[in-house]
């Protein structure tokens, strides 16, 4: 062989070793960004079973007796949203949700935390606004993130992974069908 042929051969040689790194790199990226996406869709499955399983519950404690109507005053007053005395422990209506935190695990035994937090709405035209006082209508907020290092449900941020937190709503509004 040749000079010319000789450098050639190691010119190859280099392209395919940079090719070969940067297949290699590309694909434990694509491995990452993956794993992180079916931890944040296994964490908005976990959100939504539990906005599904807020709809199993009554409205406020006073409708827990459905033979007659309720008023706006019957209600339990913003200021005491959450367990009742008589609950043990147990909730039996929206509310008692109210600054709750658990932890629930998805499919991948990944153990996550999740708040509740619920307060009076008032709905206006297209409007969702946050009320201080009582309403035939409440919204429920959930949030869901994990405590690992580093985190599963996360996003990157100058090149680091930081904790990130998903959050769902919706609004439950009280109804009485004689």
């Amino acid at each position: 062989m040749n000079t010319g042929q000789m450098m050639l051969t190691l010119g190859a040689l280099m392209l395919i070793s940079l090719t070969i790194l940067n297949f290699n790199t590309n694909m434990a990226d694509i491995d990452d960004s993956l794993n992180y996406d079916r931890f944040r869709l296994e964490a908005l499955s976990i959100l939504s079973s539990h906005i599904e399983e807020v709809s199993e519950y009554f409205f406020d404690e006073v409708s827990t007796d459905t033979t007659t109507e309720k008023v706006v005053s019957n209600f339990t007053v913003p200021g005491s949203l959450g367990f009742d005395a008589d609950d043990a422990g147990v909730p039996d209506d929206i509310d008692d949700l109210n600054g709750q935190v658990i932890a629930d695990t998805g499919r991948s035994r990944a153990v996550y935390n999740l708040s509740y937090d619920v307060d009076y709405v008032d709905l206006s035209g297209t409007s969702v606004v946050v009320s201080g006082s009582r309403e035939y209508h409440k919204r429920i907020v959930i949030k869901i993130w994990d405590s690992y290092t580093p985190p599963l449900i996360g996003r990157l941020e100058n090149g680091v992974m930081i904790n990130d937190t998903l959050t769902l709503s919706t609004v439950v509004s009280y109804w009485f069908f004689n």
